[in-house]
């Protein structure tokens, strides 16, 4: 939908698992500084130690996910125990990561780790296959990450809505529900959409429908009314009256 998005699949060069795996340990167990020929990336799963990275210093807390450069000294000190996923890859030093993330309520990041951590310490076929999936998948993520905090205030808004009403277009979203989500009014969103986008939330909503819609059209056999409760609508009627008005035409006549 955004050419700027199209970047995002674009890695500069294939990315290549180092090690990963979990780790536990109790108070008082540090890591002094030290540094790795490779990015570090670390999950941070319970406890609470103090980071030091470059000149900045990090107080882990659980879902925090962080990301050291090559070459850049770190170190971990003990206030409690504390488990995380350590992950080493390499990849350019000037990849387009954020240095610290807090994950989301879905616990992308950490699902993520976990299951290149299960893939890496297990004997299965095409392992290699499923582990650059995997990665592939960790740094469109990281870029996307990185690329919302370089964006406006009110363009990493409508973007992040935009996701929201993708991943749930086939369910009871009312805007409102969203609005409170991410923590601004009902009318401020509307308004920033309008604003970026030219239309509403609930506009961009049906857009998502209609797109699904005629997609299922095109490619099976289901009925309409099938297809209808698949993309959020009471009934075929409903669904026909917004294919007809985003699209001109009836879905019977994108059907043929």
């Amino acid at each position: 939908m955004h050419d700027s998005l199209e970047v995002l699949h674009k890695s500069p060069q294939p990315l290549r698992l180092v090690v990963a795996g979990p780790y536990t340990a109790p108070a008082g167990r540090n890591f002094l500084p030290h540094k790795h020929a490779v990015w570090e990336l670390v999950y941070y799963r319970s406890g609470h130690i103090q980071c030091p990275v470059g000149d900045e210093v990090y107080e882990s807390q659980p879902g925090m996910f962080l990301l050291t450069p090559p070459e850049m000294v770190h170190a971990e000190y003990a206030w409690t125990a504390y488990s995380n996923y350590y992950i080493q890859i390499d990849a350019p030093p000037d990849s387009p990561w954020p240095r610290v993330i807090q994950d989301d309520a879905d616990q992308s990041f950490g699902r993520l780790c976990t299951a290149i951590v299960r893939e890496q310490n297990a004997v299965r076929t095409n392992r290699e296959s499923m582990m650059a999936a995997l990665l592939t998948q960790l740094d469109i993520l990281l870029r996307r990450s990185h690329e919302q905090r370089q964006l406006p205030a009110g363009e990493n808004l409508v973007r992040r809505v935009e996701r929201i009403l993708e991943e749930r277009y086939n369910s009871s979203v009312t805007i409102a529900a969203i609005a409170q989500e991410v923590n601004v009014s009902p009318s401020h969103l509307r308004a920033q959409f309008v604003r970026l986008r030219r239309c509403t939330p609930m506009e961009y909503l049906q857009v998502v429908r209609v797109r699904t819609a005629v997609a299922m059209l095109q490619s099976t056999s289901l009925t309409l009314e099938l297809i209808a409760g698949f993309c959020g609508y009471d009934s075929a009627s409903h669904l026909s009256r917004h294919v007809k008005r985003v699209m001109g035409k009836t879905p019977g006549a994108l059907r043929g």
